[in-house]
């Protein structure tokens, strides 16, 4: 055995004032419900995730919705809280734009969408067809609180119509015979197409007729006075054209003729009136942007039958001031038909990706108007 005295035990540590380090589960804070990383954001960039989240690149439809369109936005971000609605509603009735197709259902969308807030909507599509336009017409003219564009739509900024107006009047028998041989398009629809293309081309002749006898006037009125020849018989020198003659009725236009003994169609005497003092002697052939060519000016002879021109006086008294209203009126044709109109009249008509012909915009009693050719298929029968 070694001599070696017994082990002791060491001397006992003491002990430590520090416990057991704690876990990560019991170093977190007590989490606040009322928390929100998007409230925690400032106002102008929750603003941003509002717009984000709830606007959509179409139009929303009322009450039937078109089930191949998806919006794809958020709409559970209204539900999150109080807060983040009232802050987030306006943004989906400010930014987005809705289309309806009948006076009522414009009316009625304000009380079951939201009282508060949809009187916001500033972008609104309206699809109006022939049988509802007195409807529409007395609807966009009323100043009524109850029912009304003035009172439904207070903050609006933008309004397109498109108005369907393509249907005519049943044409004569001799017409239908005559356009039997266009395209092999059965007789009640060719005799409409041989209609449209025979009423626009006496619209070019006659338009064509007066710029010539505009012009002699005003190279006769130019002339010294013992050159000119009876036009120029005034003593002034100054005399006025006479008035244009009425506009020729939709029916007839439909049936491609003329009405007995009816002089020929003054066109761009009738809605551009030079302003008073200017003389008449500055003709163009060529059509500017700010004067209508004869296809545009064709359809406007007859706009008080379409309804056009009752369609922009509605709005005259009862649009907001900065509001821009735009009309399209839409004719559908055989699509060949639409190919030739937009070849022939290649100066007046652009066609879009779907080959739909359309004019350029045209300022009508503060509004503007456009005239859209819409083809279709001819089915064989």
């Amino acid at each position: 055995m070694l001599d070696e005295p017994p082990l002791t035990p060491a001397r006992p540590r003491p002990t430590s004032n520090h416990s057991t380090l704690p876990t990560p589960a019991q170093t977190q804070v007590p989490r606040d419900a009322a928390f929100s990383l998007l409230l925690s954001l400032p106002r102008e960039l929750r603003n941003k995730v509002y717009a984000y989240a709830l606007t959509s690149q179409f139009p929303f439809w009322y009450p039937n919705p078109n089930p191949t369109i998806e919006h794809d936005i958020a709409l559970g971000l209204l539900t999150t809280s109080r807060q983040i609605y009232e802050e987030s509603a306006p943004v989906l009735y400010t930014l987005n734009r809705f289309l309806f197709t009948h006076p009522s259902d414009c009316n009625i969308f304000r009380v079951v969408a939201s009282p508060k807030f949809s009187g916001l909507i500033n972008s609104v599509y309206f699809r109006i067809r022939e049988k509802d336009l007195r409807l529409w017409t007395k609807y966009l003219g009323s100043t009524a609180v109850d029912r009304s564009l003035k009172a439904d739509l207070p903050k609006l900024k933008s309004l397109w119509i498109f108005l369907r107006c393509g249907t005519m009047a049943a044409l004569t028998p001799p017409a239908q015979q005559a356009a039997q041989a266009i395209f092999g398009l059965p007789p009640g629809l060719a005799a409409q197409v041989h209609a449209v293309h025979a009423a626009l081309g006496q619209q070019v002749q006659a338009l064509q007729h007066q710029i010539q006898t505009m012009t002699q006037a005003v190279v006769q009125g130019n002339a010294p006075a013992d050159q000119q020849g009876p036009a120029a018989g005034s003593n002034d020198g100054n005399q006025q054209p006479a008035p244009p003659a009425p506009a020729m009725p939709f029916h007839q236009f439909a049936a491609g003729f003329q009405a007995p003994n009816q002089p020929p169609h003054l066109h761009h005497l009738h809605h551009h009136h030079p302003p008073p003092g200017q003389p008449h002697g500055h003709v163009h052939v060529h059509h500017h942007a700010n004067q209508p060519g004869p296809f545009y000016t064709s359809f406007l002879r007859w706009e008080r039958e379409l309804g056009v021109e009752n369609l922009c006086l509605s709005l005259q008294e009862t649009r907001p001031k900065e509001a821009d209203v735009k009309i399209v009126c839409i004719m559908r044709l055989p699509k060949p038909e639409v190919v030739r109109l937009s070849r022939v009249y290649a100066n007046e008509l652009s066609v879009d990706r779907n080959g739909d012909a359309r004019t350029r915009f045209r300022k009508l009693h503060g509004a503007e108007v456009s005239l859209e050719i819409s083809g279709y298929d001819i089915t064989a029968s």
